[in-house]
Parts: C-alpha cells; sequence; structure tokens
C-alpha cells in the first residue's frame, strides 16, 4: 500500500451527482450559464408553474416560472407575461406569451423541444371554445403528414438549400405552421388550468430571410372582403420581409412600395379569377405553387375548417417581386375545426352533414372565393391528390386515432376535471352558441368525426381503396 495514501479522482466539473434525490450541478454545467436550453419532446405531463401577477390588456408583469415533467424539474427562467392573441381579450380563459430571460446574463432564453425551431417566447393557448385541446395539433400535424408526401420535405428545396451558406442548411424542423403539446399551468401555487403549449409562428417556421425583400409572408388579419376589393395592405399582416418600423395594420404601401406592390400582384391575380377575367389554368403557373393549394383545400374539407376561407390561413413566396412570383399556401390557427365550427351548429356541423366548405353551397359564413375556384376547376387533380394520400396511407383513420391518442395521453383526466371546474364551458369562454355544440367536447366525437368524414369524403369522389 505505500506510504498508505490514498489515489485521489478529480472531481467532474461536468454532469451531476444524485445524493439521494438532491442534484448537485458541476461548475460548468450550469443553466445560469446557457441561453439556449434543448429538452425533450414530453413523454409525460409538463406542468409549468408561474410565480407573478396576472397580466391585464394592458400590463406585462415580471414572473418567475419552472418546467416540469412529471415531477422531475427541467428548467426555471425569469422573465414577463402577457396577454397572447385576439381572442384573449373576450375569452374568460385567456392565452398568455411567456417571455423568458437567463437570470444571470440578462438575455433572452431560447428553448428548443425535440425537434422544434428554438422558441424565445413561451406561447400557452387556453383554447376556450375547443377544450378537448386536440383540433388545432390535429389539423396542422395531419396537414404535415399530407403535404411532405412523397418527397418528405414541406418545402421545395431550394427553399432548404437557401441557408445553406449560413448553416448548412439546418432547417429540416421547419414546422410551416404550428404544433403544440397538452400542459397543466399553475400560478402562485393554485391550478390555472389546462394549455397547449404550440410553437412559434415566425418567418423562420416559413424558411423566410427575413432581410430578403422576395422572401414575402403575409396573413390576411382584417380582409374579410378579400375576394372583391382592392388590395389594402393595412388588412393583412407581413410577417417577412423586415420593414423598418413596420406593425400589423401598417400601410405597407408608404413603408414599402416594392413589398407592397409583390403582394398585390398575387391577391389582385386570385381575385382576377374569382372574377373569371383571368382564366387559372392557363395563368397559376407565373402565380401559384399548385400542390400546396391542393393540400390546403383537402385539409380545409377533411377538417370541416370553415374559418379557413378569408382567415387562419398563410401564403409566402422566396421570389417574388412586383413582376413575379411564385405563390404557397400554408394553414394557422386550426381550432374552429372538426365539427365545432360558426355560423353552423350542432348536428348541421357534423362529418356528414355539413357539405364541402369550399363547394359551391358552402354553408361558411365567408365566401370560399379563390379556394371555391380551385375546388371547381382543379376537381381531377383534388381527387387525385385524395386518392395518392388515400392508398399511401397518410389519411387513414387508424393512423390519424392513433396520433390523437397518444397526444391525448399527455393530459390527465383528473387535470381535465380540474379545467372544467376552474373555466366552466360558457360563453365567454367560446366564440358561438355552446347548447349545441356541448357534445362535441370530447375525445370521442373528434375520433367520430375524422372516421366519417374520410368515409364521406371517398363516397363523393369514388374512392373505395387501392
Amino acid at each position: 500500500m505505500g506510504d498508505g495514501s490514498l489515489a485521489k479522482v478529480s472531481a467532474p466539473t461536468t454532469g451531476v451527482i444524485s445524493n439521494g434525490g438532491l442534484i448537485q450541478i458541476g461548475v460548468n454545467n450550469t443553466a445560469d450559464q446557457w441561453d439556449y436550453i434543448t429538452l425533450p419532446k414530453p413523454s409525460q405531463p409538463w406542468r409549468i408553474l408561474i410565480e407573478g401577477d396576472v397580466p391585464t390588456t394592458s400590463t406585462t408583469p415580471a414572473m418567475s416560472v419552472s418546467f416540469f415533467e412529471g415531477t422531475v424539474p427541467l428548467f426555471s427562467a425569469s422573465g414577463t407575461w402577457q396577454m397572447q392573441g385576439q381572442s384573449s381579450q373576450y375569452a374568460n380563459k385567456k392565452n398568455w406569451k411567456l417571455k423568458l430571460k437567463n437570470s444571470a446574463t440578462g438575455n433572452k432564453l431560447l428553448v428548443k423541444i425535440g425537434d422544434w425551431e428554438p422558441m424565445s417566447s413561451i406561447i400557452l393557448k387556453g383554447y376556450g371554445t375547443d377544450r378537448t385541446l386536440i383540433r388545432d395539433s390535429l389539423t396542422t400535424q395531419v396537414w404535415r403528414n399530407m403535404h411532405a408526401f412523397p418527397t418528405g420535405l414541406l418545402a421545395p428545396l431550394s427553399a432548404y438549400d437557401y441557408f445553406r451558406d449560413a448553416d448548412c442548411g439546418m432547417h429540416a424542423s421547419a414546422l410551416f405552421s404550428t404544433a403544440g403539446t397538452p400542459v397543466e399551468v399553475w400560478r402562485n401555487g393554485a391550478f390555472l388550468g389546462l394549455y397547449v403549449l404550440r410553437t412559434d409562428n415566425d418567418a423562420a417556421s416559413y424558411l423566410m430571410d427575413t432581410a430578403n425583400t422576395e422572401h414575402l409572408l403575409i396573413q390576411p388579419q382584417h380582409a374579410a372582403d378579400m375576394w372583391t376589393a382592392a388590395f389594402n395592405s393595412a388588412e393583412w399582416d407581413f410577417p417577412s420581409p423586415d420593414v423598418a418600423g413596420y406593425d400589423t395594420g401598417d400601410d405597407m404601401s408608404q413603408l414599402a412600395p416594392t413589398v407592397n406592390s409583390a403582394a398585390a400582384r398575387f391577391v389582385s391575380w386570385m381575385q382576377a379569377c374569382v372574377a373569371q377575367r383571368t382564366d387559372i389554368r392557363s395563368t397559376y403557373r407565373d402565380y401559384l405553387d399548385l400542390g400546396s393549394v391542393l393540400d390546403y383545400v383537402l385539409i380545409v374539407e377533411l377538417s370541416g375548417s370553415m374559418d379557413s376561407l378569408v382567415n387562419n390561413w398563410m401564403a409566402g413566396s422566396w421570389n417574388a417581386t412586383p413582376a413575379s412570383g411564385v405563390w404557397h399556401f400554408w394553414p394557422y390557427d386550426e381550432d374552429v375545426t372538426w365539427g365545432l365550427t360558426a355560423p353552423v351548429n350542432g348536428t348541421a356541423a357534423d362529418a356528414d352533414a355539413v357539405g364541402w366548405v369550399c363547394g359551391n353551397q358552402s354553408h361558411a359564413d365567408h365566401s370560399p372565393g379563390f379556394f371555391n375556384v380551385i375546388f371547381n376547376r382543379f376537381r381531377p387533380e383534388l381527387r387525385q391528390r385524395w386518392r395518392a394520400l388515400r392508398d399511401a396511407g397518410i389519411i387513414d383513420p387508424r393512423g390519424i386515432t392513433a396520433w390523437i391518442t397518444s397526444y391525448t395521453s399527455l393530459i390527465d383526466p383528473a387535470a381535465m376535471e380540474m379545467d372544467l371546474a376552474v373555466w366552466s364551458i360558457n360563453g365567454p369562454n367560446g366564440a358561438f352558441a355552446i347548447a349545441p355544440n356541448l357534445y362535441k367536447q370530447s375525445l370521442a366525437y373528434v375520433l367520430n368525426y375524422v372516421v366519417t368524414r374520410i368515409a364521406w369524403i371517398d363516397a363523393q369522389w369514388g374512392y373505395s381503396g387501392s
């Protein structure tokens, strides 16, 4: 044993040491030195614990927040929180946005969950209308499965390759819409409610370089007469490109006339097609990515999304100028779907009763406009695409049911009981009649809608299997 001295091994400066449940963090592995955190996709219910005053329409109070998976702590952060979205102003169960910061550095704290894009804000959607918390996440997930077939990509290869020099084009996780996971939210030790932690819907999610003036991303905000009235940029949002001084609702024709003209070119062409001043079949290749709008119409029809005709969609182009540019369509904000619609209520909105959403006898309170033109003029292509997606098992009751059950398994039934006790299903928590739609607030209804709606479309288009 020599001189009897014990051999020594240096204590690790990275990693963790568990001492009876007490986790000690090495000096070079402290969370407060990082401005970027990565987390796995939830495999059990998440809890978000917030301490701070409740925001109002005019306040963004400071808060402290900790994230847990089950009872295992993930991370903590400081920051502020505020109401999120237009609907929060009128609903009792509001949406929240948490803006996280590193308490040690004061920098923004980016959070990357699984394969989602890193987020600088945490969006918590209350879905006062859809208390199942399923519909929005389900719709965008089904659309992604559809649109990625058969290439496996959600955009042209050139859109990914655009970032080759910057980061080798590592943007395969761009969602081209939103995704979500259910979470429990507690405030000051009391249960606040069940929410959906939803991804950002920023320009990066659409592979847009906001410094490139030809990378245009637009969203209708208050353009109810978009299919007939002259283009008015104040009725649209322009997440891309970045324009100095711009805020949603501003007149883009004054701030960036070229950007305004590029968007107006596309919208004006759609209006001309609606008014039958322009033949869409002979002109669409100069304006439109046909595959994207076919998939958009199909997801609208499959989910019965009546609120997606003059709202709740995004359009974008990577080569938009006042004289050229091809545009793509993407769905967004899809919680008023799968039988839970307005203005049609009760059984009239059920899967086999609501009829075509984009068709000539649409029951929607907004004109299907351009989507009706696609529905009529490209009917053979729509039917062919439906058949291809059905044959490939992309649109399939079993696969969609499996996704729904996997998603809802992250919701503790006891937590749902608590949520319904705190936030009763009533008018202030929804946008339309409650009584005739109450039976739609269940997992079983959504599952039945999926099966019935697929069968209904099959029957209309004569699909009977491959």
